[in-house]
């Protein structure tokens, strides 16, 4: 990450290789319906490609998403807020976005009111999705399971 802060200026273009992992719902409850995205760093990188994907009308059985991108440095935004905001003006009812300047890795997600507000309860039909570090996948999976989220309704991409 120092290397796209450092490095690269605007308009630079970056390729980013996708790993081995994709996203596969293993919950009970079809069809998903409403996402949740947990983020940090570079991992909202593949969560604007499923928003692309799912959000626009009779792409998919997704009628809402909600975003919550977490970072411990405020320039780390940079990197992706055009996208997101242009995002957001295509689809305001459909997409809700948090951008939460925390470290979620060395602070706790309970307690944290901006999280608590934007992480909405589980309910039939929601998939989550974590992508980030390794640290703050662990994080943000127990965080979301004492929050009522089944295991099998969370995938993590790193």
């Amino acid at each position: 990450m120092e290397v796209l802060r450092n490095e690269l200026g605007p308009g630079d273009e970056v390729a980013i290789k996708p790993g081995k992992h994709h996203l596969t719902y293993n919950g009970k409850h079809v069809p998903v319906t409403d996402m949740v995205y947990l983020a940090s760093g570079l991992g909202i990188v593949p969560v604007l490609d499923q928003i692309k994907a799912t959000l626009p009308r009779g792409a998919s059985s997704v009628k809402t998403s909600s975003v919550v991108w977490l970072n411990d440095n405020r320039d780390t935004f940079d990197l992706a807020m055009d996208d997101l905001e242009g995002e957001y003006l295509k689809y305001p009812s459909k997409l809700a976005v948090s951008c939460i300047l925390d470290d979620a890795v060395k602070n706790p997600m309970e307690g944290n009111k901006e999280v608590e507000e934007a992480v909405p309860y589980f309910n039939a039909g929601t998939m989550a999705v974590v992508c980030g570090p390794k640290r703050f996948a662990e994080k943000a999976k127990g965080y979301l399971t004492r929050k009522g989220y089944p295991e099998n309704c969370i995938c993590i991409l790193p």
